[in-house]
């Protein structure tokens, strides 16, 4: 007598060799697990998200850029971390300090947001390597899959299955090794103080 001991999965076959991590432009919806504040060696500020998506998947060093390095805001990087939180449903963010040198915004754990991610191909500044980041589009409200404006007006969700539908990875990939840092806002991997 046989006793089965595996099934075939077929969403489970097709995503082998990914890793487990969101890594495909498209919309998700994603339970946040951290909100870490961070800050370049030059000044800039960001809230580095990392999240879970439904099926599993997870999403680590979602940047957005709040705070130029010139101590100005990043008018883009705002709107989007208040459209999260309005998504979310979030009235205020606080600083609260988790160790000597990590900060987070605590009101964004555990909340479900829908966000449409690109994929950004680009080129390791250090090795010259071909890599890619997940970039943020916009956020949507997980529940009904409207935007903010779209649930304000009262309209239907559409806005994102047409963005979704359009999307393409973005290539930021250098054309050769060398590099010009003027357009980065001196962020780093490796350094990460507190705002």
């Amino acid at each position: 007598m046989s006793n089965v001991i595996f099934t075939y999965n077929e969403e489970a076959a097709l995503t082998a060799g990914q890793g487990g991590f969101i890594n495909e432009t498209g919309a998700y919806i994603i339970t946040i697990t951290e909100a870490e504040l961070k800050q370049s060696e030059k000044g800039a500020k960001f809230i580095e998200f990392s999240g879970e998506s439904d099926d599993g998947r997870k999403i680590q060093y979602l940047s957005v850029c709040v705070q130029k390095n010139d101590g100005t805001e990043n008018k883009f990087g705002a709107n989007v971390v208040h459209a999260m939180m309005g998504c979310a449903g979030i009235g205020q963010l606080t600083q609260h300090m988790v160790s000597a040198s990590k900060f987070v915004a605590p009101e964004f754990h555990g909340k479900k947001i829908g966000l449409v991610l690109q994929k950004v191909l680009t080129t390791n500044k250090k090795t010259g390597a071909d890599s890619y980041q997940m970039e943020i589009r916009i956020p949507f409200i997980a529940q009904t899959g409207q935007t903010l404006k779209e649930k304000a007006e009262g309209k239907q969700p559409e806005t994102i299955a047409n963005m979704v539908a359009s999307l393409k990875d973005k290539d930021n990939r250098s054309k050769n090794v060398s590099h010009n840092h003027a357009d980065d806002y001196g962020y780093s991997q490796n350094d990460y103080p507190p705002f």
